[in-house]
């Protein structure tokens, strides 16, 4: 995660160096992106970057972290439209969730994060959707309507808030792995959401007759 120092720049320049990482981002895979080129869309220097961020990773899965965190209002607001009903609040999230990604302005950033969307990658970002830093606590602490608050808690398998936390990452684990697929069979949104759909129902009510 950023140091407190990137969290102290003043905005403007926090925002430059997110839109520079942003053009790498979806320019190059991580593997192949370079801190060299950040600095210079950022326009700052090589020494101000290890300042703020360990290496590029940490950077990319801030990006990444950041983005999912912004989702977790969405997953809410889902559950709250079925009523807690667990199935059909996740369909009406994954469904919005998969429309907001393939046709988003940060389209190219997608499309090269979920092509180039491993385990780790999955693992490491995912963190912070469900289980925020310690910079984002108080605002989940602050949140009054938060996920365990707005889903029918008696329709899951559940004994602990940990395992119905990880519940609901193994979930969105699947429906990342649509997402990729998705980007990688040039799939259409509508395509991508009934792929998703049929995996849900096989996760939720079985597969067996």
């Amino acid at each position: 995660m950023p140091t407190q120092t990137f969290f102290n720049l003043p905005e403007q320049k926090k925002q430059r160096l997110i839109a520079g990482a942003m053009k790498e981002f979806t320019e190059r895979s991580l593997n192949e992106a370079s801190i060299s080129n950040i600095v210079k869309n950022a326009e700052i220097s090589r020494g101000s970057f290890y300042q703020y961020f360990e290496d590029k990773k940490d950077l990319y899965f801030f990006l990444i972290g950041k983005f999912k965190y912004n989702y977790h209002r969405l997953m809410v607001n889902s559950f709250k439209e079925a009523e807690g009903d667990f199935y059909r609040g996740y369909q009406i999230f994954a469904e919005k969730y998969i429309q907001n990604i393939m046709n988003s302005e940060k389209f190219g950033f997608f499309e090269n994060m979920y092509l180039h969307m491993n385990y780790q990658i999955n693992q490491e970002s995912g963190v912070n959707t469900f289980m925020p830093s310690s910079s984002m606590k108080k605002k989940a602490i602050l949140n009054k309507e938060d996920i365990l608050n707005v889903v029918k808690r008696e329709q899951v398998k559940a004994c602990s808030d940990q395992e119905f936390f990880n519940i609901l990452r193994y979930i969105l684990n699947i429906l990342d792995d649509t997402i990729m697929e998705g980007f990688w069979k040039e799939l259409s949104i509508e395509e991508t959401q009934k792929l998703f759909s049929t995996r849900l129902e096989w996760m939720t009510k079985g597969v067996l007759k």
